[in-house]
């Protein structure tokens, strides 16, 4: 199986499809706790006219997975993940422009962050069930999660008015789920609560200040009307953000709408990007 490198010394898994095709490359990137398989069923259509290229980000999929990824609460996987595909791309000599899918809030940030980093390689941006949520670290996934929907829906409005109450409801069971870090960590119980807290406020900082409207690539932005995690709230904000990007809602799908609807996804899918050629 092909592996890379990355700068850390860890063995990241990745596949390409279809090498040799002239008609472009599409970089597909999976959300938080998933892997670059998510994209079989996208695959199995994009790999018959283009070049396409995946990997799994650091601590997920086949890529190596190293014990203390999961106790080091500052790692930030969407910077990593940034570095880690540069550098795959470096390695496979891809110099042309390319267009890229990221599904959910953690795919679907870092390839919004690419197209703002590296305007000119990028040929166009599908988010699938994406959003403006920035959980690229253990505290923030685990904060995030423990959300209900009604929350997620308005997440910032709510959060605004709300983030005292809401934080002393949810820290006590961030604690819980970080139980295994404060064994194996100097930190106090109240140090660590300082940090899960001051992580919360920077993450609710930085969502406010995020500006997705100098993303001027073609984008399709896909969500499903059933989606809890990501609701189509999110979706049809970013869509008033992007300058250059239509949105479908797909009835009768949820967060993993390219797998529980893969016939609608697809179609389009290979509409956006004929009309982008």
């Amino acid at each position: 199986m092909p592996y890379f490198r990355n700068v850390e010394g860890y063995n990241l898994y990745y596949e390409e499809w279809n090498p040799d095709s002239k008609n472009g490359i599409i970089i597909l990137l999976h959300g938080f706790a998933s892997s670059a398989s998510f994209f079989k069923k996208q695959i199995k259509v994009l790999k018959k006219n283009y070049r396409i290229i995946a990997f799994d980000a650091l601590g997920h999929g086949r890529s190596e997975h190293p014990k203390d990824l999961n106790l080091n609460l500052n790692k930030n996987l969407r910077d990593d993940t940034i570095r880690d595909l540069e550098d795959l791309l470096k390695y496979l000599d891809v110099k042309e422009k390319y267009g890229i899918i990221g599904h959910s809030l953690v795919g679907g940030m870092i390839a919004q962050l690419i197209c703002m980093k590296d305007p000119e390689r990028i040929k166009f941006l599908i988010l699938l069930n994406s959003g403006y949520i920035m959980i690229d670290n253990v505290i923030r996934n685990i904060f995030y999660n423990l959300l209900p929907y009604f929350i997620r829906m308005n997440f910032l409005d709510v959060v605004a008015n709300s983030i005292e109450d809401i934080l002393d409801k949810t820290i006590p069971y961030i604690m819980t789920a970080l139980s295994n870090f404060i064994l194996n960590s100097k930190l106090t119980k109240d140090e660590l609560y300082m940090r899960i807290e001051s992580q919360i406020f920077k993450m609710i900082t930085e969502i406010k200040e995020y500006d997705p409207s100098e993303i001027r690539c073609p984008t399709l932005i896909i969500g499903g009307r059933l989606d809890n995690f990501a609701p189509e709230q999110m979706s049809e904000e970013l869509h008033k953000k992007i300058p250059n990007s239509e949105l479908q809602i797909i009835d009768m799908a949820g967060h993993f709408a390219p797998a529980q609807r893969k016939e609608v996804v697809n179609g389009l899918i290979c509409d956006f990007i004929g009309k982008v050629k």
